[in-house]
C-alpha cells in the first residue's frame, strides 16, 4: 500500500467514526475510515445492540407469563437460549452489513487496519503489528472508543470472571450470578438474567443502583428489582476475587466495616470503562490528555491543529448517540459549516431494564447545587390509560423539574414502560429551551404513553388533570 491523501482520516468506526465518515462524504469530503475490527464498533457487537436484542428477548418471556391477565392462554413458557443468541447474532449481522452498504453507498474508503496517528498527520497502517501502508490526512479524526475497565487484581479468565463482552457469548445459564457495579450496565445484565431464571446479586459501592440518576428514579428501580428477587448490596465493596473447583468466591466489605464472603457460579465485573488510547501514538504527537481522556475544545479540536477526536475518547457521556453527534459536529467544523454546540446535560441517556429509565437534563441535586431554585413535577403511570391498557401501570412516573422563575425546564426523568421512546423529544424540547408551560400546552394523542409528560409539565403548577 502506497501513501494516499484525503481530506479526512478517521481511526475508528463505531457509532461516532462511522457516522463522521458518512457525514464527510455527504459534504464532498475525499475520506477513508480506519477500523481494525468490525464497522460499527462496540455498540453494534459487543455493546447497545446485541444487549438489547437479548434484553427484548428477556421482556417477552415476562410478557409471556402474564398472558392470563390479558385473556390469552399459553402452555407451558420456556427458555431456549441458543435461539435467543441465535437472533442476537442475526440482529448484529443484519446492521453490521447495513453499515459496510452505506459507507459503500457514500464511496467512503474504508481500511480494515490498526490505525496510528503521527506528527506528519499520516496514519500507519498496522495489521497484527506490521506496519502495511499509510494515508495521509488534510485532518484526522479519533474515534477509538472504550474498552471495559478491567481492575489488574481481579482474576479475568473469561470463564468464569467475565466482562460484558464475555458474558454476551455465554452459552449457558448460570444458577446464580455476582455482577460488580450497579451502574447501567451491571443493572441491564441483572435484570436480564434474573428474569431468564438466574439468581443475581449486585455489589454497588455507592448507596443506590444507577447512581447518577434522579434519586427516586433509582431508588424505585432497585424496589422493583428486589421484589422480583435480585439482590442487592448497596456501599459494599469488592475486596478478593477467587475462583476455585468452577465457582467464585467473592469477598466483600459493607458500609460498617464487616467483612463477609458470598459466592456464584459466574461474576460479571461491570466497574465502567475506558477510554482506548494505547497505540494511537498521542505521545508522539504531542496529542494532550485529560484525566486519561484526549483533551479537545468546542469544536472537538485536540491539542494540536487538524486533528479531532470525539466519542467515549474524550470522557462522559460515553454514549453512542453522543459520539455520532460530536463526529456530525467535528465534520461540520471541518468542512467550514456551522455546528451547532453539542451540549452533554441535553444528551439523553437510557436504561432498557424493565421498568425502563431514561432522562435528560439536570438531577434535582445537581440543579440545586448550581444555584437554581427549582420546582418539580410528577405523574405516575398508574394514571395513564394507555399504561393501564397495557398492564404496564404498576410502577413509574415522569417527573419535570423547572427553574422557578420563568419555568424553564432543566431536567426530566422517567422511570416505566418504553420510556426510551419519550426521551428524545423531550432533549429536543430543552434544545429549544421549553418552558413547562410550553409542554402542558402542547397536545398528545390519547390514549398513549406520551401523555403523562403533559400530565407532569402541568404537575410543575400543581395543576395535574387525572389526578
Amino acid at each position: 500500500m502506497t501513501e494516499r491523501g484525503f481530506d479526512l482520516v478517521i481511526i475508528g468506526g463505531g457509532p461516532g467514526g462511522y457516522v463522521a465518515a458518512i457525514k464527510a462524504a455527504q459534504l464532498g469530503l475525499k475520506t477513508c475510515l480506519v477500523e481494525k475490527e468490525k464497522v460499527g464498533g462496540t455498540c453494534l457487537h459487543r455493546g447497545c445492540i446485541p444487549t438489547k436484542s437479548l434484553l427484548y428477548s428477556a421482556y417477552l418471556y415476562h410478557l409471556c407469563k402474564r398472558s392470563h391477565e390479558f385473556g390469552i392462554k399459553t402452555s407451558q413458557v420456556e427458555i431456549d437460549l441458543a435461539l435467543i443468541r441465535q437472533r442476537k447474532d442475526a440482529v448484529v449481522e443484519r446492521l453490521h452489513n447495513g453499515v459496510r452498504y452505506l459507507l459503500k453507498k457514500n464511496k467512503i474508503e474504508l481500511i480494515e487496519a490498526e490505525g496510528r496517528i503521527t506528527p506528519q498527520k499520516t496514519a500507519l497502517l498496522l495489521k497484527e503489528g506490521k506496519e502495511i501502508g499509510a494515508v495521509r490526512g488534510r485532518n484526522i479524526i479519533l474515534a477509538t472508543g472504550s474498552v471495559s475497565a478491567a481492575p489488574s487484581w481481579i482474576p479475568f479468565d473469561k470463564r468464569y470472571v467475565l466482562g460484558s463482552d464475555e458474558i454476551l457469548m455465554m452459552e449457558e445459564l448460570p444458577s446464580s450470578l455476582i455482577i460488580a457495579g450497579g451502574g447501567d450496565i451491571g443493572v441491564e445484565f441483572g435484570y436480564l438474567y434474573n428474569t431468564l431464571g438466574t439468581s443475581v446479586t449486585v455489589v454497588e459501592m455507592k448507596g443506590s443502583i444507577l447512581p447518577f440518576a434522579e434519586r427516586d428514579v433509582s431508588a424505585i428501580l432497585q424496589r422493583t428489582l428486589a421484589r422480583r428477587g435480585m439482590k442487592f448490596l448497596t456501599e459494599t465493596a469488592v475486596e478478593h476475587v477467587a475462583v476455585r473447583d468452577g465457582r467464585v468466591d467473592v469477598e466483600i466489605k459493607t458500609k460498617t466495616g464487616q467483612k463477609e464472603a458470598i459466592t456464584a457460579d459466574k461474576m460479571l465485573v461491570a466497574l465502567g470503562r475506558r477510554p482506548l488510547t494505547e497505540g494511537l501514538g498521542l505521545e508522539e504527537t504531542g496529542v494532550a490528555l485529560e484525566g486519561g481522556f484526549v483533551k479537545v475544545n468546542e469544536r472537538f479540536e485536540t491539542s494540536q491543529s487538524g486533528i479531532f477526536a470525539i466519542g467515549d475518547l474524550i470522557g462522559p457521556p460515553l454514549l453512542a448517540h453522543a459520539a455520532s453527534q460530536e463526529g456530525i459536529s467535528a465534520v461540520l467544523q471541518i468542512a467550514g459549516k456551522e455546528a451547532p454546540p453539542v451540549d452533554p446535560k441535553r444528551v439523553p441517556s437510557v436504561n432498557y431494564c424493565y421498568p425502563q429509565v431514561a432522562s435528560v437534563g439536570m438531577t434535582s441535586q445537581e440543579a440545586e447545587e448550581k444555584g437554581y431554585e427549582i420546582k418539580t413535577g410528577k405523574f405516575p403511570f398508574s394514571a395513564n390509560s394507555k399504561a393501564v391498557i397495557s398492564g404496564e401501570e404498576e410502577v413509574g412516573f415522569v417527573k419535570v423539574i423547572a427553574e422557578k422563575g420563568y419555568g424553564e425546564v432543566l431536567g426530566i426523568h422517567m422511570i416505566g414502560p418504553d420510556v426510551s421512546e419519550l426521551i428524545g423529544s423531550l432533549s429536543l424540547a430543552m434544545s429549544l429551551e421549553a418552558t413547562a408551560s410550553d409542554i402542558s400546552n402542547a397536545i398528545f394523542p390519547h390514549p398513549t404513553l406520551s401523555e403523562i409528560v403533559k400530565e407532569a409539565a402541568h404537575a410543575v403548577e400543581g395543576q395535574a388533570i387525572h389526578i
